[in-house]
């Protein structure tokens, strides 16, 4: 016997209000599977970038262009040569024998350009310094492919940047480069 009674329990009101429930938890569970792949990808992404970032600061720092210059910087702090004496021959100051380098017989213009040359080793690695102070380089991989590299630059640099900062009245110049020095330092004592 079949009875006309009707279900209290579930009324159509129920069964929608039901409905709207489960509707709703879908939406929030696919909201959120969304959310962490679109976060997983942004993290990967971000990763992928970094080490293209980094990439191109190696590329260029073993471009031809900046081998050149790595030869004639190089060839510059093997002479001895103080910082001062080069600014000074790069302006037409006479040097004074009894103080010059003896391994140093640039001409004034030889000079101006050496001095170019060694402003734009040091803006290279002011600009590495920056980009990495920004986080927008892969740390690990940045200091793997380079880091002794601005460790040892920083240093054979710092006096030509001392006299750069006096010569042009601007104390915190290059700050990037002895950070870079730093940080690269303290990579080298974590443990891999």
């Amino acid at each position: 016997m079949n009875s006309t009674k009707p279900n209290k329990y579930w009324t159509p009101q129920h069964i929608e209000l039901l409905l709207l429930a489960l509707t709703l938890l879908a939406t929030v569970l696919i909201s959120a599977l969304t959310l962490r792949q679109t976060t997983r990808n942004f993290e990967i992404t971000t990763r992928h970038y970094e080490i293209e970032r980094t990439s191109a600061f190696v590329a260029r720092f073993n471009s031809l262009e900046m081998v050149e210059l790595r030869e004639e910087v190089d060839r510059w702090l093997e002479s001895n040569e103080s910082p001062s004496q080069l600014y000074d021959r790069s302006i037409g100051t006479p040097v004074d024998p009894a103080t010059a380098s003896a391994n140093s017989s640039l001409t004034a213009e030889q000079a101006l350009r050496t001095v170019s040359k060694l402003r734009t080793m040091a803006n290279y690695f002011q600009e590495f310094g920056s980009a990495f102070r920004a986080d927008s380089l892969n740390e690990r991989y940045a200091h793997e492919l380079l880091g002794s590299v601005c460790v040892r630059y920083a240093i054979l640099l710092e006096p030509f940047i001392i006299e750069t900062r006096k010569r042009r009245q601007r104390p915190q110049l290059y700050t990037e480069v002895f950070l870079l020095k730093s940080r690269m330092e303290s990579l080298d004592k974590k443990p891999q």
